[in-house]
């Protein structure tokens, strides 16, 4: 019989819900990697990321051949235990568009086809540039473990796809929203489910050692809402990248 400390180790332990997420993810056709590592550049140590998931993205033209890429997912997941309220500003698109990160497409898919119009990083009017919670560095950590390590897998790897840095998270039902800093309102500040997170981040290439700074757009969402996000980023955005696959195959190039 397991010991009861062992036991209540279990029934609170963080990975569960990095294992619920892990069964929704594969429950909706998505191949996931556990505990895959990557190297921090700060700490010059190996550090774990929760999960990397992938889908293919295969797109043919009867006659004409076929093409492919793929989705990748950078995963943490995240518990709060205590409240965070984001401090939202006005998005400035030239920023949210340099923070969509591709890989190893022949063709300039954010100049000639639709998706960087159609991205949600683009699309939103508000992201989220601070935060405040008790739970400061926690919010810290996830949302920079996901950005490192799609940075270290993208050099890497150097695999074709799209790249999403996400924290999921679960314990509270929503993240507060204060809009370009007015706390005349704190009171009514609104909940909401998903937060796009934008930050400009430094970090030495683990490839070339060199030092890089990129834009990145983090979204948090909730747990309950990660089936409805990964549908909408599907049909609003990758659709796009589709499309323009198969008009290039028309006229015999690849993506």
């Amino acid at each position: 019989m397991m010991d009861e400390k062992l036991k209540n180790l279990v029934l609170k332990s963080g990975n569960n819900l990095h294992m619920e997420v892990v069964l929704l993810l594969k429950s909706l056709g998505w191949n996931v990697e556990l505990s895959t590592y990557y190297h921090d550049d700060i700490s010059d140590k190996p550090r774990e990321i929760d999960i990397v998931a992938s889908r293919d993205c295969p797109v043919g033209v009867p006659g004409r051949g076929q093409t492919n890429f793929k989705i990748f997912l950078f995963i943490e997941c995240k518990y709060f235990k205590e409240g965070v309220a984001f401090r939202m500003y006005d998005n400035q698109e030239k920023e949210s568009r340099s923070a969509i990160i591709t890989n190893g497409f022949s063709a300039n898919i954010l100049r000639d086809s639709g998706f960087a119009e159609k991205h949600h990083y683009v699309c939103a009017s508000t992201v989220g540039k601070l935060y405040d919670s008790k739970e400061n560095d926690e919010v810290f950590k996830s949302l920079t473990g996901a950005v490192k390590s799609l940075a270290f897998f993208k050099e890497s790897r150097n695999e074709k796809g799209i790249f999403y840095p996400i924290v999921v998270y679960d314990g509270v039902p929503g993240l507060y929203e204060i809009t370009n800093n007015d706390f005349s309102k704190l009171d009514s500040a609104p909940l909401t489910e998903n937060i796009v997170f934008h930050l400009n981040y430094s970090y030495r290439s683990a490839v070339t050692s060199r030092l890089s700074n990129q834009s990145f757009c983090v979204d948090f969402v909730r747990k309950s809402e990660l089936g409805k996000f990964l549908t909408m980023v599907k049909g609003q955005e990758i659709n796009e990248i589709e499309k323009f696959a198969q008009f290039l195959l028309m006229k015999g190039r690849q993506l």
